[in-house]
């Protein structure tokens, strides 16, 4: 089978991180900002259905403390602060926009892929809301605990009925207390949650039913 199809033209991902100057945050250091990457999902089950349906994807929902390009940390269940001379490559709803829409086209288990953006018409649009995205320190000095989060929406853009929803959520402790080993966990974390969304939709019986 061939790559899933796009509906407009391709463009790179990159999703790193950076704090802008001025802002307090954790590391801190006259250095100037590193920029860090994630990679999409390659590896997905073999059994997978490849289905006819065409697909868009929304701009993910984030509270205002997480729809930002800044590394999110969190000390306590009440507080948000972000690491110094760190940011993603674009505001975290983007990134995971960015992330959900290659791996999927890395699946190639739906026939046409697209951000909603481009006003396209599909059989359904996959809604995201991101509950969690940051790096929580809960073991002391040690290194944080990323957790990600986010629940998933099959929609019906002609009726806005929702099809499917699902929550889905992983957390797992960076090896070291250093930048470049969270941004690892980070990639590690997200790459387990959109895989399993993506598994979810692929095997979602509404998708299998909408060519027929």
């Amino acid at each position: 089978m061939t790559a899933p199809a796009r509906l407009s033209r391709r463009w790179a991902p990159t999703i790193m991180a950076l704090l802008l100057a001025g802002c307090s945050g954790l590391f801190g250091s006259n250095q100037p900002t590193q920029l860090y990457r994630v990679t999409p999902v390659h590896a997905f089950p073999p059994d997978l259905p490849q289905l006819p349906a065409q697909l868009l994807i929304d701009v993910p929902t984030a509270p205002a403390g997480l729809d930002t390009a800044r590394i999110a940390v969190s000390r306590s269940a009440v507080s948000i602060e972000y690491f110094a001379d760190s940011e993603w490559t674009d505001r975290v709803p983007l990134l995971v926009q960015t992330h959900l829409l290659q791996s999927f086209e890395n699946s190639k288990v739906i026939k046409a892929i697209e951000r909603e953006s481009a006003g396209l018409r599909a059989d359904f649009v996959l809604k995201t809301e991101i509950r969690h995205f940051e790096a929580v320190y809960n073991s002391g000095e040690g290194a944080p605990l990323v957790w990600v989060a986010m629940v998933i929406r099959l929609v019906n853009p002609t009726s806005g009925d929702i099809i499917a929803q699902n929550t889905f959520e992983r957390r797992e402790r960076a090896v070291e207390n250093r930048i470049p080993s969270i941004v690892v966990a980070f990639d590690q974390v997200l790459d387990g949650v959109v895989q399993d969304i993506v598994v979810w939709t692929a095997r979602n019986p509404a998708l299998s039913a909408a060519r027929r």
